[in-house]
Order: structure tokens, then sequence, then C-alpha cells
């Protein structure tokens, strides 16, 4: 670039100030990525120009309103001076054409604020020597209003940080741990968004990919020294994915330091996601208008946070606003108040929308409807691809006080704060009129799904005998009854709702243990929105289960009930079955498991306490083996466990090929495995959906060496 202005110099000096203004701002992209040093109030910056460095770039914050006035002299050619905005506008610009060896240009009004960019290079006409220089700027009249740094405003004030803000994460481990910044204006920074307009940078992605791994890593995000926002700012942490067959958690450290000054340290640990799911650590640290910090703990918030309710909805709730259908409601999520509650009274079958929708200045809104029961019902992260959020066309269950739950991404743990506005409506224009009507039967157990979209969610029922009802095979002989079942094969629903609904009638109620499966079949799009479902099981007319999950195409949420001979019952464990072995907590079990023999087939018991067995074997690289496990009333499922705890294999159904339409072959079968490593393995004996499922029984397994 210094070589261009040597060409331009040759033109006439009238020309030349409108051309080398043109050629500056042409580079203030290049500026804008550091390539200027940082000019601080009350501090003269030297430097100097000479043949092949004929310009030198200079960057400064201001706050909207505020008024500069920048000094240059200096010894040697005469001089000129430049001020641009972030835009590439000329502010104000003057030469030394009398070579007195000073330039002011005083006064300069800064109405828009941000960042600005000071050029000095050689006057037009004035030789071309060795020249030194100093430049100094001087702000007066800021418009920066003191400020509360968890308040919600409008409008984010500045303070002047002279060694700008750092945050730092480090961890040990093969894994690759994304850090995301969110500033109280809204910006962000992150590997995919490695500048704002206020002078954020973020550095280097670690173990980006697991590309290129290393076990001691280090992710930053900084703000160059200048006028900074204060306010709230959000600390993400990422678990994006484990790098060298990773297993375990991994320990990390993040360092906030601003100002030069190390202003506290968070902590925190996270496993690898399951398939599906996210692994998320979530923290804040707040600057005031003096400048100084205060960083606040943090912790975990993975993807089954958001059916939980935040910390203080109790107190919110017992002060909960009334809130009238179609009018719009206004408040404010701050640090200090990260939840506001509405509420209303709901009428069974009725269909309710809420919009909840951010005015400032950083909020990530989250939505939570909450029935008469105090259960969620209905959630609301991000819609429409933006942070705003919106539960459309939700159908109530029942009579009474529901209560809405305006909070935020990360709940009290998250750093976005400000205004929002809330409001009630009945169905949306998009919802069919018939949707006010679904007359489901009723009976002895009653399993719903509800959800909003056209994908296709199949609803399954497994009986205490092992009889399944679904879409192909409607009913079974203890009495269950498949009585709706919604978007079946992607045909839409009738009602435009789609609904599945499973009971046993009147009298026809079984003691034993009932396993419940949704399946996420078809998105039924080329691009589907999310979907997210709730699942309702009520027996002899009590609530026994409600729960809101949001599952991937293709994912599979398992959960169980068990009926005494009494007629009482109990829930049992809930959760998506795609994470293998992971679900279950073997691990301590595996240090000293009981010993399995070649040949020599085991027998084991699982049961509602007893979800699983473990056996351990020592095996020899390059022997090929077989495990079998076969029950009479057990739907089984097997895994195979490296020396180095890595799953290497498993089976649920040994041959899928005898499905037929009212059952399947469930025994399981590792057929010919060469095993890659000599020591220790584990073989872990459990049933379909591990934890989660609903079958019990004996069981026999039995391990073999194949014959080469």
């Amino acid at each position: 670039m210094p070589g261009l202005i040597m060409v331009l110099r040759k033109g006439s000096a009238g020309s030349l100030g409108l051309v080398l203004t043109i050629l500056l701002a042409c580079w203030l992209p290049v500026a804008a990525q550091d390539s200027g040093k940082m000019l601080l109030p009350g501090v003269a910056a030297s430097s100097a120009l000479a043949a092949d460095a004929s310009a030198s770039a200079f960057v400064f914050d201001a706050a909207p309103g505020a008024v500069a006035t920048l000094s240059l002299s200096g010894q040697g050619s005469s001089l000129a001076l430049l001020l641009v905005d972030s835009g590439g506008n000329t502010i104000a610009q003057g030469a030394d054409s009398a070579a007195v060896g000073a330039l002011s240009l005083a006064d300069v009004p800064l109405s828009a604020g941000g960042r600005y960019h000071a050029f000095v290079y050689f006057a037009p006409g004035s030789a071309i020597n060795d020249t030194s220089y100093e430049l100094s700027l001087a702000i007066s009249d800021l418009a920066v209003a003191p400020v509360d740094a968890g308040a919600a405003t409008a409008d984010t004030s500045l303070v002047l940080l002279n060694a700008g803000i750092e945050v730092r994460l480090n961890w040990s481990g093969a894994a690759d741990l994304n850090l995301e910044l969110r500033d109280p204006t809204g910006e962000a920074l992150h590997w995919d968004s490695r500048a704002t307009s206020n002078g954020g940078v973020f550095g280097f992605d670690a173990n980006g990919l697991c590309e290129v791994v290393s076990d001691n890593s280090v992710e930053t995000a900084t703000w160059q020294p200048g006028y900074l926002p204060t306010g709230s700012y959000e600390i993400i942490v990422y678990y994006e994915s484990a790098c060298d067959d990773q297993t375990g958690s991994v320990q990390f450290f993040t360092d906030v330091s601003v100002n030069g000054a190390l202003s506290g340290q968070q902590s925190g640990a996270l496993s690898p996601p399951a398939p599906g799911q996210s692994s998320v650590y979530v923290g804040r640290f707040e600057i005031a208008a003096d400048g100084s910090a205060v960083v606040s703990p943090g912790g975990a918030y993975p993807s089954t946070s958001l059916s939980i309710l935040p910390s203080g909805y109790a107190a919110a709730a017992s002060v909960a606003q009334p809130i009238t259908r179609s009018t719009a409601v206004t408040g404010a999520i701050t640090n200090a108040e990260p939840v506001v509650a509405y509420r209303f009274a709901g009428v069974a079958g009725e269909i309710v929308s809420i919009n909840m929708q951010a005015v400032g200045p950083n909020l990530d809104t989250l939505l939570q409807l909450v029935d008469p029961a105090g259960t969620v019902v209905n959630i609301n992260d991000d819609a429409g691809g933006t942070t705003d959020s919106s539960i459309a066309n939700a159908r109530l269950l029942s009579n009474g006080l529901y209560t809405i739950v305006a909070t935020r991404y990360g709940k009290e743990l998250g750093g976005t704060v400000g205004q929002f506005e809330l409001t009630l409506t009945g169905a949306t224009a998009d919802a069919p009129a018939q949707t006010d009507s679904l007359n489901l039967p009723q009976g002895d157990i009653e399993v719903s799904l509800y959800w909003s979209t056209g994908a296709d969610l199949q609803l399954l029922v497994r009986d205490p005998v092992g009889e399944s009802v679904y879409d192909d095979n409607p009913s079974v002989a203890s009495g269950g009854i498949l009585a709706a079942d919604g978007n079946v094969n992607c045909v839409p629903a009738e009602t435009g709702a789609p609904v599945s609904h499973i009971y046993w009638p009147s009298g026809r109620m079984r003691p034993g243990t009932y396993e419940v499966e949704v399946w996420y079949q078809n998105p039924c799009s080329e691009q589907p929105p999310p979907v997210d479902f709730a699942l309702v099981i009520e027996v002899a007319g009590i609530p026994l289960i409600n729960q809101i999950q949001f599952p991937l195409p293709g994912q599979r949420y398992l959960t169980n009930f068990s009926i005494d001979p009494l007629g009482m019952a109990s829930a049992g464990e809930a959760g998506f079955i795609d994470a293998g072995s992971r679900t279950l907590a073997y691990q301590n079990e595996a240090f000293d498991p009981p010993a399995i023999q070649f040949g020599q087939p085991v027998s084991g018991i699982i049961s509602s306490d007893n979800t699983f067995d473990v056996y351990g074997f020592n095996g020899a690289a390059g022997d090929s083996i077989s495990i079998s496990m076969a029950s009479q009333t057990l739907d089984t499922n097997l895994y195979l466990i490296s020396p180095g705890d890595r799953e290497l294999a498993a089976n649920d159904d040994a041959d899928p090929n005898l499905l037929s339409a009212t059952g399947r072959n469930t025994d399981s079968l590792i057929s010919e495995f060469v095993l890659p490593d000599n020591g220790p393995y584990v073989i872990i004996a459990t049933r379909f959906g591990n934890q989660y499922g609903g079958t019990i029984g004996v069981y026999t397994l039995t391990l073999t060496v194949n014959e080469g």
C-alpha cells in the first residue's frame, strides 16, 4: 500500500487529497483487522514516516455524541491527517501546508460513536523525508451515563478500558471445546464469528474439528483497549466432539481479565454429548460504569435443562401477573431477576399461542408453559431462526390456572438481559378450526402423544407380556387399543394438530411393567421445522407422566411405568436410547467384573432394580469371538467394551429379518467379532432401551471363540 501512495503523489496537490481519501478508505478493512495502533485519550503515540512507509494507521473508540481533538506534531516533512468512521466516511482532514510542524483537528463531533480510524501521511506537495511525529487524542463531552450492569436498558453505555478485555478458555484432554462470548450489545465472538464492530476478536479455534489435536488447549476472545460496553457478558463453553477416542469428561477453566487485571475464574467439567443432545456450560461476568468487573459462577446447561423450571420460579409464580388474551405486556429480564411469571385461566381442549419478543439490548428469550399441576407442558427457546420464543397452538389438557414462564437461555446461569414484549392469544391463523375437538376415548390406562408439525412420530406401548400396540398392530389381547395415530405415513392429521392415543378400556388394566416408545420416523419435509412433543400418561385417571422432549429424525425416546396388583402406578426412567452403552453407569462394576468363561453359559436376571449385568474376560488380539444372549421374556441387548473403555460392538435383535407384524426376535448376538487388542474386555448384558426399557426376565449369556 505505501508503494501505491508514492505513485499517486505524482498527481496535483488538489486531486491528491481526494484520491488519498478514497485510497485510505479502501485500506479501512485492513485497518479494522488490528493493523492500526490503538490510540488512547491523553497518551501520545510516537511513530515515523519514510519513503517506504509513507502512511500510518491508528484506531480509537468513542461514545455516541463525543467530541474529539486530534493533535499532530512532527519533525521533518509536512504531514497530513485524515479521520474516518468505521464505514469509511470522512469525518475530518487537514494538512500542515504552512510547514509549521504542527496540525490539529479540533472539536470534531463524533455523533455515531463506535470505532474511528486516523491516518497520518505526507502532506500533498511536501518532500518525502524521514519524519518522526507524535499524535495525541483528547475526548470530551462523552454521553456516558452510569448504568447498573445487571439492569436491562435499551442503550448500552461505554467505559474506557485502557487494557481491554480478555476471556481465556483452558482445558486438558483430546476434545474439541468451543468458546462463545455474547456482549451487552448483542454481538458474539466464537470460532465462526471472529470480529465484532466494537473491537472484539476471536483467536485460534483449538482442536477445531479434531484436525490438529493438543492435550493442552487454549481459546481466547478479546476486546481491544478503548471505550467498551458496560453491562452483562455471557460465557458459553460447548463440548463439540471427542478426539482420539476421548470418552471421559474434560475439566476446563475460564479466566476473565478486565482492564489488565484478573477479575475472576470459572471452572467446570463437560462430558461428550449424547447423539442429538448438547453438552454446554453457561456463565457470565458484568462490567460496571466505573470499569470494575464481577465474575459469577456458571454451571452445566444440557439439552434437558429446557424442561426444568428456573430456580427462581417459585418466587416469580407467587407474584405472577394476570395476563389477558390478545393484550401485549412488557417486562424485563435482568441478572437479578432472570424470570417473570404470568397467569391465565385455561379450559381443557383450548388452543393457545404465546409469543415472547426481545426489545433489547441482548436478550435471548426462553418460554415455558406450566399446567395447573405444576408440570412444564410446553417449551420454546428459539423460534423461526431467531432468539425470540413462540409456543404455537398448544392444546390445554386440563382446566385451571396456567403459568407462563418468561426467562432466558441459561436461566439463572445466563448473561443476556433486556426488555421483552409478551402476548397470549388463541390458535394462530394456520391452525384449522377443527383443532378444538379431540374426543379421545378414556380408560384405565391412557398414553397420549401431542406435537404440532407435519412430522411422523410413532407411538408404541408394550404391555407386561411383551405385546406391542402401534400403527402396524392397533390392538393386543390384553386390551390395548390404538385410537388415534397422527401423521402416520406422512398423511397430515385431519384436525391439523397431530395426536396419537393408546388406551386400555376400563376393567382391562393388567399389573406389570409397560414400555412406551416415541420414534421420530420421518420428518415428512425437506426442511422440517424443529419438533417438540408432549408425552402424557394417565393410570386410573391420575396423571403419571407428562414429558416434553425435542427429538431429532431417527431418534427413539423410551420410558416405562409399572402397576402393582393393587393398581398403584409408578414411573420409570426415561431418555433417548441411541447413545448406546453411554447411558449406563457401568464403569464402577467394570473395574472388577465377574468372569465369564469361554463355552460356559451363565444366567442372570434383568429387573426394574437391576437393569444391566457386567462380565469380564481376557481376550487376545486377532481372536474371533461370538456372544449370545437369550431369554423367554426379556428383550435382550448386548454391548462389548474394549480394554480402553470403548464400545466395540452392540446388538439388540440378532436377526432383524425375523420381524413380524406382532413381534420380533428379541435375542441378541454379536457374531464373529475379531478382537483388536490383548487385555481385559467387558460384556454388558441388558435389555432393549437399557435402563429406560420395561422388559424383565431371566437370560442366558454365552461367550465362544470361533475356530479359524
